[in-house]
């Protein structure tokens, strides 16, 4: 399946990329939670198991950059992701993440 982006994502990418590259330090307007599905495509993971796997061994950590939205009756994690987090997080170099 191809997915075209719209301008709109390209415009906010852009943006975002200028601030990391400038050193502009600016707190998101709103902050965008995304499913597994469209979280995989946004953050360039292969598939949605690599970004499962990703929250398993801590890159990618439950209560900050993923929320587990499952039922509570329900045995499969069912996450959500805060994209501008998870890019910030992905962003850091792994020895000096927390």
């Amino acid at each position: 399946m191809n997915r075209y982006i719209t301008e709109q994502e390209v415009r906010a990418i852009f943006k975002d990329e200028m601030r990391r590259m400038v050193g502009t330090v600016a707190e998101p307007q709103d902050i965008e939670w995304l499913p597994t599905s469209e979280a995989c495509r946004k953050l360039n993971y292969p598939s949605q198991d690599s970004l499962r796997k990703a929250v398993s061994n801590g890159t990618l950590r439950l209560g900050f950059e993923v929320q587990d939205r499952r039922s509570p009756e329900s045995r499969n994690c069912s996450y959500y992701f805060n994209i501008p987090a998870c890019v910030k997080r992905l962003n850091t170099p792994p020895e000096k993440r927390a």
